[in-house]
């Protein structure tokens, strides 16, 4: 009998789109022309403490009536119906990490829920080999719990859309992220800075307030900060159009920006640290983090080689297409049915 599937879809009230909600959404898309029996839970209120509340209080209620929860993005209820199996996404610990990048309690409460929730856990799902070492090193109770459950690649993410209408005219380079120190923008700031021949600098996810606050002098004419993207056909029309996405982030558990950039076939330079390695594979120019007069350089002579720019473009169309949705609800199957070993309590 196909066990019954109760989907915590908290994420659905959330005010702003970001990278755990849209690969939440994703795959939840890809589940609905599956064979597992789902329903979905929504809290009644966008608030977020009432939508917390909710997640804690009212929904191991209604979790007992299934036989598992799926909680993908990141948070799930700290207590629960013994005899329903818990299925939990925790797609990365930058709170651990780089605890700056968030509010003082949003901290704490992590610090509080995530030991918690792994202890409780039948099954850790995670996006990719290097963030189930990290959650492994930290938190000994997930090993031999944690199965590997990558995103997908969204159709709309393709080569030849038109230019976006908020876009400079012409060539331009591309970041994609926030302003969050983990990202890493005020380095790459600096190596721009340092070219003034370089195209114009789209930033998508930072506002220009943010930008005038980091960026150096001499180079704020060339940067456009466009504020935060909802729409993903937007943010492939960026992508698909810039010369290059620029990813120096020094923390990350994936990187989807640069799965979607070279599923766009769009040149990828980013930093070198293991999501990158393992999502890009030979696919990118990888570069260390902080050395800005690197980043400058390899820019330049991307930007002045077509030949290169084209073989970048033809080995990330390659490599983005390792990624499927249909695999990983094929492996989303595989956890959900099961009913012995490390996949269940």
């Amino acid at each position: 009998m196909q066990p019954r599937l109760l989907i915590n879809a908290k994420w659905r009230v959330h005010p702003q789109t970001t990278g755990v909600q849209r690969y939440a959404e994703g795959l939840i898309g890809a589940m609905e022309s599956s064979g597992l029996d789902t329903t979905l839970a929504i809290p009644p209120s966008p608030n977020r403490w009432r939508a917390m509340l909710w997640e804690q209080r009212t929904l191991p209620k209604i979790a007992s009536g299934y036989d598992a929860l799926l909680c993908p993005a990141n948070m799930a209820p700290g207590q629960l119906d013994p005899a329903v199996r818990l299925l939990v996404t925790i797609h990365c610990l930058r709170f651990r990490f780089h605890p700056e990048s968030y509010s003082p309690a949003f901290v704490r409460w992590y610090e509080h829920m995530i030991p918690r929730i792994i202890e409780r856990a039948d099954t850790i799902l995670t996006v990719s080999r290097a963030q189930q070492a990290e959650i492994e090193s930290q938190y000994p109770a997930s090993i031999g719990k944690i199965e590997q459950l990558a995103p997908g690649v969204d159709p709309v993410f393709r080569p030849g859309y038109p230019p976006d209408s908020t876009t400079p005219a012409g060539p331009y380079l591309l970041f994609l992220g926030s302003a969050a120190p983990a990202k890493n923008l005020a380095m790459l700031l600096r190596a721009y800075a340092i070219s003034q021949d370089l195209p114009p600098l789209v930033l998508a996810g930072v506002t220009p307030r943010e930008a005038r606050i980091i960026c150096p002098e001499g180079a704020a004419e060339r940067v456009f900060a466009i504020g935060h993207i909802e729409d993903p056909r937007r943010v492939a029309a960026l992508l698909a159009n810039a010369q290059c996405l620029l990813a120096p982030s020094r923390y990350e558990s994936f990187g989807l920006p640069c799965l979607e950039a070279m599923a766009c076939g769009t040149p990828v330079i980013a930093s070198d640290i293991p999501a990158h390695r393992e999502v890009c594979g030979n696919a990118a120019q990888l570069l260390p983090s902080d050395v800005p007069e690197l980043w400058a350089r390899h820019i330049h002579d991307l930007l002045s080689d077509p030949q290169l720019q084209a073989e970048r473009a033809r080995q990330g169309l390659a490599r983005s297409r390792v990624y499927s949705w249909s695999k990983t609800v094929k492996s989303l199957e595989r956890v959900v049915n099961s009913g012995t070993g490390a996949l269940a309590r």
